[in-house]
């Protein structure tokens, strides 16, 4: 595919020259969606559809709900980027496996000098790292290294045309993924546990407060009474002393406890599956959510104005 290929859409005719992919891939970004949520707007979205022609040929009478919707199926047929497969991952993973009752997705969570790109913990963690055929596979190794000292199972998701590249670069107890032409996910490869083996000052290191202090008096029954600069410092060495399988299930508690399932589960359930990583990364509480319902049955054109 060329940089100046353009893409014909089977439900609705519109051609997009291949170039304005990375730009309408924004519209997915939480700057863009927290824009038109608060102000039924965005300057940049209408630029965009302008630009690249596309307000002429959408069918403006459309919901916004609707356009999201179009505009992420053709992502996903044409340029999938990492939120394509996050979301991929939040429908068929975390919703099409699991339940919110019992599970929780996080996105971009700190390891080190790493930012996981998801994480879903049920009972035990996984960690899925996204190489889409756009990211550079420079970094892989030390990211699944990272993450081997703070979860249970790890693994890559990456695309047909580079999956045995991306296999040749991994060790043998971390799983490989396919997002498939048809967007499935294929297990490839299965990951081997490695709770054993976690490093529990590393697991620290990526807690809140809150919740390290959680599980030190859940471990030893107690909060060490010193003062507040201290507080890090010897938090850190009683952590440290936790068996590995322990600091890491107890860090799958604190871990499910964050966010509002309630609030979610009744969300989840109202927006398009478009949109579902980012309802899951943005923890929308529920005046948001419901400014975001409205925003997502009005008419496109109250957003868009043709230029």
């Amino acid at each position: 595919m060329t940089k100046m290929k353009t893409v014909q859409q089977d439900n609705f005719g519109i051609n997009i020259p291949f170039k304005y992919y990375p730009a309408l891939t924004r519209t997915f970004s939480p700057i863009v969606l927290e824009e038109l949520i608060k102000t039924g707007s965005s300057k940049y979205l209408c630029e965009i559809l302008n630009d690249s022609g596309i307000t002429k040929q959408l069918d403006l009478e459309m919901t916004v709900g609707g356009f999201l919707d179009w505009l992420y199926h053709n992502m996903s047929n044409n340029y999938r980027n990492e939120y394509v497969y996050k979301n991929a991952l939040a429908n068929k993973i975390l919703l099409g496996k699991h339940t919110l009752n019992k599970s929780y997705m996080l996105t971009e969570f700190r390891v080190e000098n790493c930012r996981a790109d998801v994480v879903i913990v049920n009972g035990t963690s996984n960690v899925y790292e996204i190489k889409s055929e756009y990211d550079s596979l420079e970094r892989i190794k030390k990211q699944v290294e990272s993450y081997t000292k703070v979860f249970d199972m790890v693994n890559v998701i990456t695309s047909s045309s580079q999956i045995k590249k991306v296999g040749l670069e991994l060790p043998v107890e971390i799983g490989l993924m396919e997002l498939t032409r048809n967007y499935k996910i294929l297990t490839v490869k299965e990951p081997v546990s490695l709770k054993r083996h976690v490093i529990p000052e590393v697991i620290f290191e990526s807690l809140r407060k809150d919740e390290y202090l959680k599980i030190i008096k859940t471990v030893y029954g107690y909060i060490p009474d010193v003062p507040n600069a201290k507080v890090f410092e010897v938090c850190r060495e009683l952590f440290s002393r936790i068996s590995p399988e322990i600091a890491h299930d107890e860090m799958v508690k604190v871990l499910l406890a964050r966010g509002n399932k309630k609030i979610l589960r009744d969300i989840i359930t109202h927006v398009p599956q478009s949109l579902r990583a980012y309802v899951i990364d943005r923890k929308i509480d529920k005046k948001k959510a419901i400014k975001f319902e409205e925003l997502l049955a009005k008419k496109l054109n109250t957003i868009i104005i043709p230029m």
